[in-house]
């Protein structure tokens, strides 16, 4: 029997973006003020752990935690470069650590919501109970950001020593029933390292980032650069690789250093921060429904764009709809948490693409951004673009590949 003060009536298992943006919305909201939430997680957030990029409009609702924003960005390809203006967009950047300092200061406000920092070992949806190292807690609704069924992202590493997000046990019992149920599964990952680079004045021109430089070597993978200036003097330089697996450690640090000086000319400069991170890029379809008494979000109910990793914004915006209906229906309705059957079948087409032919990533992207303006490519990314412009943007990358994929594919897109 669970003591008392053990139940609650929510509880927020984990507090990443999608379960920080979920309390916050529900804390700012008269119809959740009586609701006892509890918010679980295993880090603090007290550290700078992670950057966030994103592109808006002035009518995109955003909280006051951008941190720089250009009006201008920049793509580079072997023999193509285009100096874009994006409006009506603008290209933010949001640090890990502004966006928790701002999100605690908010729900320090509401004695309805109590934070634990423990680490949470698994859930039980049909009870309705998360356990953890500070003990088991119960709540009509659990909302899962912890753990996810299929292995998305990869095991511990010297690369990458993180806490499994895969619940280990749950992943061996369903690994064999997923290949048979859901046939061609596509599990890549983007992964990353950035330094923050400290160089001479006017190394850096502060008005434009540079969304994608696909000038380095391939080697047989989708791999780029950007570019985001902090001043003139200093910037995050990010290598990303859309691949199978992770690169051993010393190639990344390889990759940056060619890059500064081959690309960015320095010969003087020094690394005042890095960071590294390991997004999944899969067309496994995350449950949309309410599993018992759990409702997955951010990872875990598949709220990264598969096909670039982009989360931030999406995420608020799913949560502030989802809430708001909520809110005014009493009832939650998983759904609106789910993004259109036609862009998640773009992605499972185009991610099928990237696992059969990973070196065709360049190309891709460089075909829509020299064939199209950027609005209508950042628009298709955000799921925003109409009929009409799908079908330009469809066109415009080499067909042969996407055909392919699309026969491949054909039997996951009816259950997506």
């Amino acid at each position: 029997m669970l003591l008392e003060h053990q139940k609650f009536d929510i509880i927020l298992a984990g507090a990443g973006l999608s379960g920080l943006s979920l309390a916050v919305e529900m804390a700012r909201r008269p119809g959740f003020r009586q609701k006892k939430i509890l918010l679980l997680d295993r880090d603090r957030k007290q550290k700078n752990d992670r950057t966030w990029c994103f592109w808006a409009t002035e009518a995109d609702h955003l909280p006051p935690v951008v941190f720089r924003s250009w009006e201008h960005c920049r793509f580079y390809a072997p023999g193509f470069e285009k100096n874009m203006r994006i409006a009506p967009f603008r290209y933010h950047m949001v640090r890990g650590i502004d966006f928790y300092n701002w999100v605690f200061d908010q729900l320090d406000r509401h004695p309805n919501i109590t934070r634990i920092n423990t680490n949470i070992s698994a859930i039980d949806a049909h009870q309705g109970v998360v356990f953890s190292e500070a003990g088991a807690f119960s709540a009509q609704l659990i909302f899962n950001s912890a753990f996810t069924h299929t292995p998305i992202m990869p095991r511990p590493s010297e690369v990458y020593p993180q806490v499994p997000f895969s619940d280990d046990r749950l992943v061996e019992k369903n690994k064999s029933r997923l290949e048979v149920e859901y046939g061609p599964l596509v599990r890549l990952l983007q992964h990353f390292k950035g330094w923050v680079v400290k160089a001479p004045p006017g190394t850096f021109d502060a008005g434009a980032m540079t969304f994608m430089d696909f000038r380095i070597p391939q080697h047989g993978e989708t791999r780029f650069v950007y570019v985001l200036p902090l001043s003139d003097a200093e910037a995050l330089v990010e290598f990303t690789v859309f691949s199978p697996a992770l690169l051993a450690l010393e190639i990344y640090d390889d990759v940056l250093r060619n890059y500064l000086s081959e690309f960015l000319g320095l010969k003087s400069y020094s690394v005042q921060d890095e960071e590294f991170g390991v997004i999944p890029m899969t067309n496994f379809p995350f449950p949309s429904g309410q599993d018992g008494r759990v409702i997955n979000i951010g990872t875990a109910g598949g709220f990264v764009k598969a096909s670039s990793g982009y989360a931030f914004k999406r995420t608020l915006q799913k949560i502030e709809r989802f809430v708001d209906s909520w809110e005014h229906t009493g009832q939650p309705d998983p759904e609106l948490l789910v993004s259109p059957w036609s862009f998640r079948a773009f992605d499972s087409i185009f991610l099928q693409v990237l696992q059969s032919q990973n070196e065709l990533g360049a190309e891709i992207f460089t075909s829509l951004f020299k064939k199209l303006p950027p609005a209508l490519v950042l628009r298709f990314l955000d799921e925003q673009s109409t009929f009409a412009e799908n079908l330009r943007l469809v066109s415009a990358p080499p067909p042969g590949p996407f055909l392919r994929a699309l026969v491949q594919q054909m039997p996951m897109l009816f259950r997506l």
